[in-house]
């Protein structure tokens, strides 16, 4: 017996967000680049589909959420008004943030569902103590006239992400500009190469070290497999 086949693409809800997959129904005509309407965990969305992944052969262990359409001209006229709503919210939260005197707290960025039902506003906090945001929440909530508030907690590698910034090559953050996902980065890496362990040469506008030793890493692996250890004599002729 033959497994049912999926149409499945890749979607992504931000400039260099995460993909995740959705399979499409027959009817629609899905194109990369193309703006579709999802439904998520945090409520409905707004996606651009990236990638055509394919047709893909279902184990029935696996299931992909569908696509409810492609976006109209009312979805996007209400993402416009939704990111104006966003900026007002961002900049009464983080004068809230200072009325109530939340040291450490800040305020990276607050997005609406596509519905406008939900709000997520995404926060990073620098203390070492846990804090109570219960009345910020309420507050947000008074403020938007909304009862489904998610305050979510980032990094600040994630945060760094969502800000930007320029790197010490000159260029836009990776993680900003084109890195889809974040990969583990060590100090083993800046050793195998040979660069100087100066935490201020070698990490990021986050804090941590910088994305890049991992790129070449495997490469620097290899030839130092082939050089000579240090130390050893060479003649050349």
């Amino acid at each position: 017996m033959e497994k049912p086949q999926h149409k499945v693409v890749s979607v992504r809800f931000s400039k260099v967000g995460k993909l995740y997959h959705f399979e499409v129904d027959p009817h629609l005509d899905v194109n990369p680049g193309g703006q579709v309407v999802v439904e998520t965990a945090r409520g409905w969305q707004l996606g651009e589909v990236a990638q055509i992944i394919g047709d893909i052969s279902s184990t029935g262990e696996t299931s992909w959420k569908k696509i409810d359409r492609l976006a109209t001209a009312d979805d996007l006229r209400q993402r416009q008004e939704n990111e104006e709503k966003e900026n007002r919210l961002l900049a009464f939260t983080r004068q809230d943030i200072r009325n109530q005197n939340l040291d450490g707290v800040k305020v990276v960025s607050v997005e609406y569902s596509l519905d406008g039902s939900r709000i997520s506003v995404l926060y990073s906090y620098e203390g070492e103590n846990k804090i109570e945001l219960k009345n910020l929440k309420q507050e947000i909530g008074k403020f938007s006239q909304q009862s489904q508030v998610e305050l979510r907690q980032i990094g600040v590698r994630d945060e760094a992400k969502i800000i930007n910034g320029y790197g010490k090559c000159g260029r836009c953050l990776c993680c900003a500009s084109f890195t889809k996902e974040f990969e583990p980065v060590t100090i083993r890496m800046a050793k195998d190469q040979r660069l100087p362990l100066n935490p201020a040469k070698i990490s990021g506008c986050c804090g941590r070290l910088i994305c890049c030793l991992a790129y070449e890493h495997e490469n620097y692996r290899e030839l130092c497999k082939k050089m000579p250890r240090e130390g050893t004599e060479v003649v050349i002729d």
